[in-house]
C-alpha cells in the first residue's frame, strides 16, 4: 500500500482587488464580517443624529454605519431583536465604530470624542486663552478647578493633539491650543 500521496491544494480564500487608496484593516474587517455572517440584518436608530450634526461626509457617514452595524453583529449576543431577527445596534457600537475609524475620519484633532467634562474644560480653555500660552496653574485659577483636574484634563487634550506643550517656564509646561486644520 502507497502511503506517498500528495495533498490537494484547497483555496479558501476570497480574492480582493487591491487598490492603491484602500484602507485595507477597515473595509477588510467590513468584509470578513459580511462573509462570515451575510445574512443579519442591523437597525441604526442613531444614523439619522450623525447626520444632523454635519461632522461628517456622505463616504465617512456610509463607513461609520458600516462599522457600527460590523460592531452590532459581533456584540449579537447582547443585542436585542425584534420579531424579524434584526438586530438594534446601542450607543456602544457606535462609540466603538467612532473610535475605531478616528484615523481614517481625522477625529483625532476634533473634539467629539471627548467625554462631557473634558469637552467643556477644552471649550473653556479655548474661550479664555484662544490666542495665548498658558500653564497649568494658570487655567486652575481662571477656572477655579484643582490642579489634579486640570492636569488630568490638559494630559487628554495633549494626547487628543487639541493642546500642545510649546516650553517649560521653571518646572511648569506651556500650553498652547493647537490651531484646527481644515478638512
Amino acid at each position: 500500500m502507497n502511503t506517498r500521496y500528495k495533498k490537494q491544494a484547497v483555496k479558501r480564500y476570497v480574492k480582493i482587488e487591491k487598490i492603491k487608496y484602500r484602507k485595507y484593516h477597515i473595509k477588510d474587517f467590513n468584509l470578513l464580517i459580511k462573509l462570515i455572517y451575510p445574512k443579519r440584518v442591523v437597525l441604526n436608530p442613531y444614523h439619522k443624529l450623525l447626520e444632523k450634526t454635519g461632522s461628517f461626509s456622505k463616504v465617512h457617514l456610509e463607513l461609520i454605519k458600516e462599522t457600527t452595524a460590523n460592531f452590532t453583529i459581533l456584540n449579537e449576543m447582547h443585542r436585542d431583536q425584534d420579531k424579524y431577527g434584526r438586530l438594534y445596534t446601542v450607543r456602544e457600537d457606535l462609540n466603538n465604530a467612532i473610535y475605531f475609524l478616528q484615523n481614517e475620519l481625522k477625529l483625532k484633532e476634533q473634539d467629539i470624542l471627548l467625554g462631557a467634562s473634558t469637552r467643556w474644560f477644552y471649550h473653556e480653555i479655548h474661550w479664555q486663552f484662544y490666542d495665548s500660552v498658558f500653564t497649568s496653574r494658570e487655567v486652575a485659577l481662571q477656572l477655579r478647578k484643582a490642579k489634579s483636574t486640570v492636569y488630568h484634563h490638559l494630559t487628554e487634550l495633549v494626547d487628543r493633539e487639541l493642546v500642545e506643550i510649546v516650553g517649560k517656564r521653571n518646572t511648569a509646561y506651556i500650553y498652547q491650543i493647537k490651531a484646527k486644520s481644515e478638512h
